[in-house]
C-alpha cells in the first residue's frame, strides 16, 4: 500500500536543507556500503513476493513502487488527489463508471514492449482472478476494453474511491504477453508468480536482479524506462534488524534504513546523515465494548467520553515522536474526509470527574487489551498502555492491563468479548470509505457490539451520495459525530521514520512513496 500526506513532500537536497528535509546517503566502496551508482536500503523484511497482484505487504509495496508503474497516481504524494498515470481517466456523473485512457505512449516494459489497453485489461483482471490478498481492490469491478487506447471500470454501486485505489502498486500494470507466456492467467490457475518474483514485467524505472525474500532483494535501471534516468542504476534492499540499520547508516554502509524508532533516530546527527519523518496512515485508538454485559462501565457513553476528557493528548504525540499528530477521527488527517485536528479532544480532568460521576461509575477495574508484542511505527503499545492508565487515574478510572501477544489479541478484539483496549488500523487506500468499517453495522464496529445509530446512518448515507469536493465535508461530519460517541476514541497518528545518509545529495520522500530510488543523486 502507497502511503500518505496531503501536500507533504519530503525534496533535500544541499540547498534545501533549510527546509528541514535531508541532505543524505551513502558511500563506501563495494555493494556493501554502496559504490558511485549502488544505493544500500535496509528495512526489516515484511516480505512474500513481488508479484504484484499478490503482494500485500510493506517491503513488497516499496519494492514494487520501483518496477511498477499504475493507471493513476498521487502527485507528490498528495492523496487527496489521483492525478494521471499511464492514463488519464474520467468518472461518470454517478460514479459508477471509470474510463481510463491510454495517455503514456512511450511507456515501455523492460523488455522494449509498450505498455497497452490489453496490458492494463489483463493486469486488472489478473488481480481479480487470482484472489490474492489485493484483489479486494477491484471487487465488483467490471473490466472492459473499449479500443486500443481506452479502458472501462464499471461498478453495479457508485464507486468514488476508485481513483484513490487504483495507484496502489498492487495493481501495477505487468507485460501481459510474457506473464501469459510464463503461466500468467486471470483466474485461480496462475503460476506466474516464481517467474514474477524472478523476472519483474513492469515499465517502471527499475527491473528485479535478485530476488531472495529472507535477505536481500536487488534491483537494476530499466534501459527502457520513459521518465529520467536513475542516478542510481542499481539498488540494494537488505533484511536487517533496526539496531544494524542504525549501525550502518551510522558507518555509511547504508544509505536509506526504513525501521529505526524515534531514540534511535535521534542518534543521527549531521554528519551520518539526516531524518525525514513523515505521517503515517496510522491510527491508534481506544475501544469501547457497547455490549453493557461485556463492556460493563465501557458501555455507558458517559464513562466513555469521561476517557476521552481524562487522556493528556500531548504527552501521546511526545510518546509518538516528532511529527506525530492529533486526531479529532480515526482518519488521517491527510486524508479526504478527515476531521480538522483543531476539532480533536481536549484533556479536561474536572469534565471528566463530572461525566463519571453521571455514569455512576464507582471506581471498579475495568479489563484493558492490548498487544503486549507490538509497536506501531515506533509506538509501543505495551508503552502506551501504561500511560494511559496512568493518565486515567487521575482522573480516578482505574484500568486493569491485560497485555497479550499480538495474534492472541487480535483473535480476542474480534471475537466481540473485550470490554476496552487499544486498536491499530492501517488503510488499505487513502479514501474514508476504507472507515466505514467502524460505523454501526461495519466489520469492526461488530467487535465491539454495535449493531446501530440511527443518526450514524443517515449521516453515513449523505456522505455516500456526497459528489466532488462535497465527499470531504460529509465524511469528516461523519467521523466527527463517530468520534462524538467515543466507542472509539483516537489517541494519535504516529509518524514513519526514514533516516537517509549524506552521502545522497538530493532525495523524494513523501507518503505516497516512501522513498523514491529513481529520484535519488
Amino acid at each position: 500500500m502507497r502511503r500518505l500526506t496531503r501536500n507533504f513532500v519530503a525534496i533535500c537536497s544541499t540547498l534545501a536543507l533549510t527546509a528541514g528535509l535531508a541532505a543524505c546517503g551513502g558511500g563506501g566502496s563495494d555493494e556493501a556500503g554502496g559504490a558511485g551508482d549502488t544505493i544500500v536500503a535496509e528495512t526489516a523484511f515484511n516480505l512474500k513476493t513481488i508479484d504484484p497482484h499478490r503482494q500485500f505487504e510493506f517491503t513488497g509495496s516499496t519494492i514494487d513502487n520501483a518496477i511498477y508503474q499504475t493507471a493513476l497516481e498521487f502527485e507528490d504524494g498528495d492523496l487527496t488527489k489521483p492525478t494521471d498515470g499511464l492514463c488519464s481517466y474520467e468518472m461518470s456523473e454517478d460514479d459508477k463508471e471509470m474510463t481510463l485512457t491510454l495517455k503514456d505512449e512511450d511507456a515501455k516494459f523492460s523488455n522494449g514492449d509498450p505498455v497497452t489497453a490489453d496490458d492494463i485489461v489483463f493486469s486488472f483482471e489478473r488481480l481479480q482472478g487470482i484472489k490474492g490478498n489485493p484483489s479486494f481492490f477491484l471487487d465488483g469491478v467490471k473490466v472492459k476494453k473499449v479500443d486500443d487506447k481506452t479502458v472501462t471500470l464499471t461498478s453495479a454501486e457508485p464507486n468514488p474511491a476508485l481513483p484513490y485505489i487504483l495507484p496502489n502498486s498492487s495493481i501495477g500494470i505487468v507485460n501481459s504477453k510474457v506473464v501469459k507466456e510464463n503461466e500468467g492467467t486471470t483466474d485461480e490457475n496462475d503460476g506466474a508468480e516464481q517467474f514474477l518474483n524472478e523476472n519483474s514485467q513492469g515499465s517502471g524505472p527499475y527491473k528485479v536482479e535478485k530476488y531472495d525474500a529472507d535477505s536481500q532483494v536487488v534491483l537494476t535501471a530499466n534501459e527502457h524506462y520513459n521518465g529520467p534516468e536513475p542516478k542510481y542504476k542499481r539498488v540494494v534492499l537488505r533484511n536487517v534488524s533496526a539496531e544494524t540499520q542504525l549501525t550502518d547508516i551510522q558507518s555509511g554502509q547504508a544509505q536509506v534504513a526504513f525501521d529505526l524508532n524515534a531514540d534511535q533516530a535521534k542518534q543521527i546527527d549531521e554528519s551520518m546523515g539526516k531524518i525525514s519523518s513523515l505521517p503515517s496512515t496510522r491510527s491508534l485508538y481506544i475501544f469501547n465494548n457497547t455490549n453493557e454485559k461485556i463492556g460493563g462501565p465501557a458501555a455507558d457513553p458517559d464513562f466513555r467520553k469521561a476517557v476521552m476528557a481524562a487522556i493528556d493528548y500531548d504527552k501521546l504525540t511526545d510518546l509518538a515522536g516528532k511529527g506525530s499528530q492529533r486526531m479529532a477521527s480515526l482518519v488521517p488527517n491527510e486524508f479526504v474526509g478527515a476531521v480538522p485536528k483543531d476539532q480533536a479532544p481536549e484533556r479536561d480532568l474536572a469534565k471528566a470527574k463530572k461525566l463519571l460521576k453521571k455514569a455512576g461509575y464507582d471506581g471498579e477495574k475495568v479489563p484493558f487489551h492490548y498487544s503486549s508484542d507490538q509497536a506501531v511505527n515506533g509506538v509501543d503499545l505495551a508503552q502506551l498502555a501504561e500511560t494511559l492508565q496512568a493518565q486515567l487515574k487521575e482522573a480516578d478510572i482505574n484500568l486493569d492491563l491485560k497485555p497479550a501477544p499480538s495474534s492472541t489479541q487480535l483473535d480476542g478484539f474480534r471475537s466481540a468479548k473485550q470490554p476496552m483496549g487499544i486498536g491499530t488500523w492501517g488503510a488499505d487506500f487513502p479514501d474514508p470509505t476504507n472507515y466505514n468499517v467502524f460505523i454501526p453495522g461495519g466489520d469492526v464496529a461488530d467487535r465491539v457490539n454495535w449493531k446501530d445509530d440511527p443518526k450514524l446512518k443517515k449521516l453515513a448515507d449523505e456522505a455516500a451520495e456526497a459528489k466532488g469536493d462535497a465527499r470531504d465535508a460529509a465524511y469528516a461530519k461523519l467521523f466527527k459525530a463517530t468520534t462524538d460517541t467515543a466507542v472509539w476514541i483516537p489517541l494519535v497518528q504516529p509518524v514513519s521514520t526514514i533516516a537517509v545518509g549524506s552521502g545522497i545529495t538530493k532525495f523524494v520522500s513523501n507518503a505516497d512513496v516512501s522513498f523514491d530510488f529513481a529520484k535519488a543523486e
